[in-house]
């Protein structure tokens, strides 16, 4: 695998060329440009992996990403001319008027030719993480299955289209596009009204901001209230609406088992079935709700921004939005107790998930056979566990200005969440509720049912930025530094409300389910629960399961986290190395060091090693052990 970076790297620096950095514009007048931006990215593991599943070892290579992102601009302003002339059009005949066009997408040779082991795994989890708009389909094993090759290896999608238009005081902008009013630095804690792409890690991370970002579907209005209002000037109105029955689009939720070097290394849920012996009779399915299309899931937001006293910037909002991180839980009632209800039987499923209409070798409900194609099948119920996302409402307050005693720019803002899904572990997955209702009356278990908590959260930002000038590391170029301390406290545990944890973040080498002692129950004895046959042998075990809270990381009341970046320029510009530091008060840290170098106008040549340590793994630290070498040969027509 090192050979295979070397030449990948010697490649990316050959296909280097001199020219101009300029849009291409289409005629004369320069009313139409096309522009671009392009790269090819090698990812170099750069840590053992800590886990068996996945295994890499440092120099493995973990990503060939090849993103492409052509853009077509047209300014359409002096072909509405006409308009002015018109009676009863000239009221509305735009003073400029634009199109705009991007398209976004990547290929990545993941599972064609690097590390063989991501392309194993791939090929080798059983579980089945699937999109679901009805939990009927899931039950049946029919909904869509997700495919990791169509994830990680590659996509493509319409990344902006949308006309401006713009007369007197009034700005208009509909079609696809992006809105972005609250922080985003590195790591987006604020600036959630679109939704970011998980399936690298955390946005800002492993994967740029503005890259990561998912445009919508929006009609976004911006008026200018006044040029001065008492001691307000520039005083704006902006608002945007995204309809519910047009677009719901939410994150794709990554796949864990290993399929790639930017999720957790969580174990494939399925095999925690086959430690239990129940791997043919039962199939984990973890199924990513999609919000209906209804108006009641339309996504809308209010903004009013002004200068106050002609030095602080200030901003007041209100938006509605969709959580961004899934919030886990069990399908309830169970599958088993829809079996008996009459409503629910059993499906023929490869060992991976698959409806398959023909098992062979079967005698009987129970019995394991194969298909065809001589993958192992059997007749089985699913255990569904739903990754949700539900509406929440945002309000949030900002100020910027400049600290003369302080020689730099403070930047206040905050936010707060009302009723945001939360995490739970014994309420969002307890497999109590998987258990038919008469087999907890016949042993004495209680029967319960699994819920989705809410919480209520106050993130916040206060951030710095200011140049200086240190001639011994750069005697020709002042240095930018930018700090940022994010904050967030759950005020529905401070209220003693529930005791929360990061959302299905399990601690390493513990279980989301154990068999465990329940008071008053005839089977689930400190004397059979502490037999090591019992889990294998005795079907009632399954009744035991309990999910225990301890075995999931905490999440505190109070987190928070220091960015810290620091970007400087050498040779004319030429070269530019940034360094960013992410520093947890619970003790977990990012270290991204990054070095650009501007070959010409054109091409950059961009560095960066990322690396993450972490006490518990949590945030950040669930891509512990993950550490890599990014190389990246940039191309851009701007």
């Amino acid at each position: 695998m090192r050979t295979w970076a070397r030449w990948l790297w010697l490649g990316l620096l050959s296909v280097s060329w001199a020219a101009p950095s300029s849009a291409y514009f289409l005629d004369k007048d320069r009313n139409f440009a096309v522009r671009a931006r392009v790269y090819t990215q090698v990812g170099i593991m750069a840590d053992d992996s800590e886990t068996d599943s996945p295994h890499y070892r440092a120099g493995d290579l973990a990503q060939h990403r090849n993103f492409y992102n052509p853009e077509f601009d047209a300014r359409l302003t002096d072909y509405t001319r006409w308009a002015r002339d018109v009676p009863g059009l000239s009221f509305i005949s735009p003073d400029d008027f634009k199109f705009r066009f991007a398209w976004w997408g990547f290929y990545d040779g993941i599972y064609d030719y690097l590390n063989p082991e991501w392309n194993d795994r791939r090929r080798a989890y059983q579980a089945r993480f699937s999109e679901t708009d009805k939990i009927s389909d899931t039950l049946h094993f029919n909904d869509q299955n997700k495919n990791p090759r169509h994830i990680y290896a590659s996509r493509n999608r319409i990344n902006e289209l949308y006309f401006d238009y713009t007369k007197g005081r009034v700005f208009i902008r509909a079609g696809r596009q992006a809105i972005s009013w609250g922080e985003a630095d590195t790591i987006a804690l604020l600036d959630v009204q679109n939704p970011f792409d998980l399936t690298l890690g955390a946005p800002g991370f492993y994967q740029d901001v503005d890259e990561a970002r998912i445009p919508l579907w929006t009609l976004r209005s911006t008026v200018k209230i006044a040029d001065k209002l008492g001691p307000m000037s520039s005083f704006f109105a902006d608002a945007y609406v995204v309809p519910g029955v047009i677009d719901t689009t939410v994150p794709i939720d990554p796949i864990t088992a290993g399929v790639s070097p930017f999720n957790p290394d969580v174990m494939d849920p399925q095999l925690q079935l086959k430690a239990a012996n129940q791997q043919d009779a039962l199939h984990i399915i973890v199924a990513s709700r999609q919000p209906a299309q209804t108006w009641s899931n339309t996504r809308w937001g209010a903004r009013l921004t002004s200068l106050l006293f002609r030095d602080y910037t200030v901003q007041a909002w209100f938006f509605r939005t969709f959580n961004q991180a899934p919030v886990p839980i069990l399908h309830s009632p169970g599958s088993l107790q829809l079996n008996l209800d009459g409503k629910l039987q059993k499906t023929f499923i490869d060992d991976r998930g698959f409806r398959v209409a023909q098992c062979l070798g079967t005698s009987g409900p129970n019995a394991v056979g194969h298909t065809p194609a001589g993958r192992r099948c059997s007749a089985a119920f699913p255990i569904v566990s739903l990754l949700e996302r539900r509406l929440e409402s945002v309000v949030g307050l900002s100020a910027t200005w400049f600290n003369s005693w302080l020689n730099g720019i403070i930047r206040t803002e905050m936010e707060y969440f009302i009723d945001e899904l939360a995490f739970i572990p014994e309420k969002n997955l307890n497999p109590q509720a998987e258990v038919p209702a008469a087999v907890h009356k016949a042993i004495g278990t209680p029967i319960v049912s699994t819920s989705l908590p809410k919480a209520d959260f106050l993130r916040f930002v206060l951030g710095y930025d200011r140049f200086f000038f240190f001639r011994p590391l750069n005697p020709t170029n002042s240095f930018v530094v930018s700090l940022a301390f994010n904050g967030q406290l759950n005020l529905s545990e401070i209220a003693g409300h529930g005791d929360y944890r990061y959302l299905g973040s399990g601690k390493p080498g513990k279980p989301q389910a154990q068999i465990s002692v329940i008071p008053g129950s005839s089977v689930c004895t400190p004397k059979n629960v502490n037999d090591p046959s019992f889990a294998k042998t005795n079907p009632l075990a399954m009744a035991c399961a309990v999910a225990n809270p301890k075995n999931f990381e905490d999440l505190y009341p109070f987190e928070g986290f220091l960015q810290t970046a620091v970007q400087t320029d050498y040779m004319h510009g030429k070269l530019s190395p940034r360094l960013v530091i992410i520093t947890d008060v619970s003790g977990i840290f990012g270290f991204a060091p990054t070095a650009t170098y501007r070959i010409t106008d054109n091409f950059l040549l961009t560095g960066t090693y990322l690396a993450i340590e972490g006490s518990r793994r949590a945030g950040l630290a669930n891509f512990r052990g993950h550490d890599m070498v990014q190389l990246r040969l940039t191309y851009q027509l701007n």
